[in-house]
């Protein structure tokens, strides 16, 4: 995956929606093999790129939030994960509207950590 990565940056470029593509799933790799810390180091970047490219109500800049909420629930920053998933189901809710399965979606997921947080 790494190597895709490489691949990717080298031919595409490091602004292209493969490119952060790539980097989210080398994340997601990262996060299933417990380096929570790498994982969270480029979803941040993931995110920050997608916001300056796609702006902040892009769905997929909310798929990489909702991404990076996993990782910091998963690193013990229940807070930060909280904090971050309020953000998405707003913004989800206000786009997509209260019954889109993305909404929903998020919602099970805050739900679940506030749980946790408690």
């Amino acid at each position: 995956m790494e190597q895709v990565v490489a691949d990717c940056e080298r031919l595409l470029g490091g602004e292209h929606p493969n490119t952060l593509t790539a980097r989210a799933n080398l994340a997601a790799s990262y996060r299933q093999a417990g380096r929570t810390g790498e994982a969270i180091e480029l979803l941040e970047r993931v995110v920050a790129d997608r916001e300056r490219l796609l702006g902040g109500e892009h769905p997929n800049t909310l798929t990489a939030r909702a991404n990076l909420a996993v990782s910091y629930r998963q690193a013990g920053r229940t807070g930060e994960a909280i904090e971050l998933l309020e953000r998405v189901v707003a913004d989800r809710e206000r786009l997509l509207g209260g019954e889109h399965p993305s909404t929903h979606t998020a919602h099970a997921a805050l739900s679940e950590l506030q749980v946790l947080g408690e």
